[in-house]
């Protein structure tokens, strides 16, 4: 028999933080003739749960104070235990009783009572005890049809397994009648929502926002009416802090195996351009990202002061060139301000905006006149109006009103003979700043080889394969330059903005700085087809036109290949860890379209505030001031929408991808199979997951009919950086 399954996404997040309860009683009191508190009282920082070092004393006296023998003492408490509930005076009046602290963390207090007599109160301020587990669900859900839905908290455990505070509540939709019991001590954080739908549901935002050493959690016990379910437990982790968190999980043989969804019979054949499978060099772009920031940050005071004062070059204004004309440049891509390696190029195109050069030692058979007028002419339609609006206008420090493109071999020569890989072009943000010769101000350092100018450097076609025997036929150079320069262009104004215009001390962070260029690629690709952004994109839509197909193979596929690397293994990539690599470039890129669909308003505005930060601000403290205080969250319910999102039928907005029907494209760009595989639950022996900073790990297992499944996790090692987070997503 077949069982449906459910998901479960663990990861990593800061997210909610585990409030404390405040316990309180009151009693009643009578005596002989006078009640005195002798010891006992304000006990300096007791933890909950524990028994007080020193009992609480009292004394009864007659009405002259000499202390009375054998009279009754009755104590109370509403918060923990005492050691008796009445005592009896001894021969000094006094009478004793051990106290042992309830669970509320706040506080807590005591009673000492004689007949006839006020009572007196014993107080003391309980503080939360070492964090050893966290329970998600400790008694059982019924799931009794389409339509129900609960909620469950959680509760902190410390060492001694009492609750901090916490409550569990679950209700049927429609329907007052609780299913489940409770817990009456209390609870404000961590509530998860689930609901069953058609053929799935979520339980998500199970947020633990508390440093553990162990954190525990048990499945309800589910009743379906059909014949199983199938769950997806989804862990997730993030502290910003670059950590790992390592867990286990045993489930002691309540729950059975499901089968991976990972392999979805394709409704069409084609696969998005062929010849684009040829992916661009990671190790190039985070290489020269990594190197601009190390050798170019210490001279952009220098920059500024030389701009500021008009000095040099800054003052001068740079004729734009006739065609024909010949120019030198500087393409050495491997240093900054050294070892200049100069090629001659001819000015073939002169548009509104661009400067098309070529140079002059490029292989034959390339690109004509009439191919460099159309790049020329695609940077002033397209590529300039699209990241110009979204992220701001670029400086002209050469005061020339245009962008050189400059088509070079020296690009060619980046790329080794037979690799997997290619570079497409680059932008060097040397060429920002003025040379030392010639910035003008004393004591002012600045770039000696920099051709001080807004410019790229472009892939060149090498039929024959004449630079490091790797052909490049002028149909692919084609398909990737113009998405090169909507990528190039948005560092292009990221770097000379945070250089002159924002007043920034550094460049942007590179994961940021990356996502923002695919970014660019993708709203180049709304552009050129027509569509714009949230409405549901498949690759059926995309295949039905096919200007829109040759859109989406321009600017789209490239960003969906990359976000395929980051769903082949997301418990060890992020969107947010600082580097260049593919998976995080496809990670980032998919948040950011994600969080601008999710935070409505102007895209332009949000991509705007992201490129133009204040100073002092850039990354993660960038994204949640233009973005969403609340990254963590973010980012986890993304997690969750890269599973269900046009699979899992009847989610909140949250849980899906707005623009794009991911599952039907990711599925074309990866030859036919779904690339997000989930793992298993061993039934009988213990799973472990490791998940990073803002990482997911996704689990499947099923419930045989009319049992009880559940489980427990456990996280292993020291304590655990805050961030925990557990959603269950019933998937049949």
């Amino acid at each position: 028999m077949r069982f449906p399954g459910w998901l479960l996404l663990i990861g990593c997040c800061a997210v909610v933080s585990l409030t404390i309860a405040c316990g309180d009683s009151s009693g009643p009191g009578i005596a002989p003739a006078t009640i005195v508190l002798v010891s006992g009282d304000a006990q300096a920082t007791p933890e909950v749960g524990t028994k007080l070092p020193l009992p609480l004393t009292i004394r009864v006296a007659d009405a002259q104070g000499k202390g009375l023998s054998g009279v009754t003492v009755n104590w109370s408490t509403a918060s923990g235990t005492l050691s008796a509930s009445s005592s009896v005076t001894d021969d000094n009046g006094t009478a004793t009783v051990e106290w042992t602290l309830g669970n509320s963390a706040g506080s807590q207090s005591a009673r000492a009572s004689v007949v006839g007599l006020k009572s007196v109160t014993f107080n003391v301020i309980a503080v939360a005890g070492q964090l050893a587990q966290i329970i998600l669900s400790r008694d059982t859900v019924e799931l009794l049809g389409i339509g129900d839905s609960f909620r469950l908290t959680a509760r902190a455990g410390v060492e001694r397994h009492h609750d901090r505070h916490g409550r569990q509540f679950w209700k049927r939709r429609g329907s007052d009648r609780p299913r489940v019991g409770q817990d009456n001590d209390g609870s404000r954080d961590g509530r998860v929502d689930l609901e069953n739908r058609h053929r799935g549901g979520t339980a998500t935002a199970m947020r633990i926002g508390l440093s553990v050493i162990q954190s525990q959690c048990r499945t309800g016990r589910v009743f379906p009416r059909s014949n199983g379910f199938g769950i997806l437990r989804a862990p997730y982790y993030s502290d910003f802090n670059g950590s790992l968190l390592r867990i286990s999980i045993s489930t002691g043989n309540t729950t059975t195996g499901v089968t991976s969804n990972r392999v979805i019979a394709p409704s069409f054949q084609r696969v998005a351009a062929t010849g684009l499978q040829l992916s661009q060099s990671e190790e190039f772009e985070l290489a020269l990202r990594e190197r601009s920031i190390a050798e170019l940050t210490p001279l952009i005071p220098g920059a500024r002061m030389a701009k500021q004062q008009g000095a040099g070059r800054f003052s001068m204004s740079v004729a734009v060139p006739a065609v024909g004309d010949m120019v030198r440049f500087n393409t050495n891509a491997n240093s900054a301000c050294s070892n200049p390696n100069m090629r001659d190029g001819r000015v073939v195109a002169i548009t509104n905006r661009a400067i098309v050069v070529a140079d002059t030692a490029n292989p034959a058979n390339g690109f004509t006149t009439a191919d460099f007028q159309s790049f020329g002419a695609a940077f002033d339609t397209l590529v300039f109006p699209v990241d110009s609006i979204n992220f701001g206008a670029p400086t002209d420090i050469d005061k020339n009103q245009h962008v050189i493109l400059f088509f070079t071999r020296a690009v060619n020569e980046l790329t080794p003979p037979n690799v997997g890989f290619y570079v497409g072009g680059f932008f060097f943000s040397r060429d920002l700043f003025p040379t030392t010769q010639s910035n003008g101000v004393s004591g002012v350092s600045g770039c000696a080889t920099s051709n001080f100018a807004e410019m790229f450097y472009l892939l060149v076609p090498d039929p024959d394969g004449v630079v490091n025997q790797n052909a490049r036929t002028i149909d692919f150079v084609k398909s990737v330059t113009v998405a090169t320069l909507a990528h190039e262009f948005q560092h292009l104004i990221n770097a000379s903005r945070h250089l002159y215009v924002n007043g920034s001390a550094a460049f942007e962070d590179t994961f940021l700085d990356e996502g923002l260029a695919h970014e660019a690629e993708e709203l180049a690709f709304y552009r050129s087809s027509g569509l714009t952004p949230r409405q549901n994109l498949s690759y059926q839509t995309i295949q039905a036109s096919p200007s829109i197909q040759v859109a989406f193979d321009n600017f789209g596929a490239a960003n969906f290949r990359r976000f395929r690397e980051y769903l082949t293994n997301p418990g060890n990539n992020s969107p947010y860890v600082n580097n260049g690599f593919i998976p995080t470039r496809g990670a980032i890129w998919s948040f950011l379209r994600y969080a601008a669909d999710r935070r409505g308003g102007s895209e332009s505005q949000m991509w705007f505030q992201l490129a133009n930060p204040p100073t002092g601000v850039h990354g993660i403290s960038n994204i949640t001031r233009a973005v969403t205080p609340d990254l963590a969250g973010w980012v986890r319910d993304w997690t969750i929408a890269n599973y269900a999102d046009d699979f899992v039928p009847g989610l909140p907005a949250v849980y899906t991808h707005l623009s794009w029907n991911i599952r039907s494209i990711v599925e074309v760009v990866n030859q036919g199979m779904w690339a997000l595989d989930t793992s298993p639950v061993d039934s009988t022996n213990i799973t472990s997951v490791s998940i990073g900073d803002g990482s997911a790990a996704y689990l499947r297992f099923g419930i045989r009919p009319s049992t009880v499944g559940g489980g427990r996790i456990i996280a292993r090692g020291s304590t655990v950086p805050p961030g925990f987070t557990l959603s269950v997503l019933r998937t049949k």
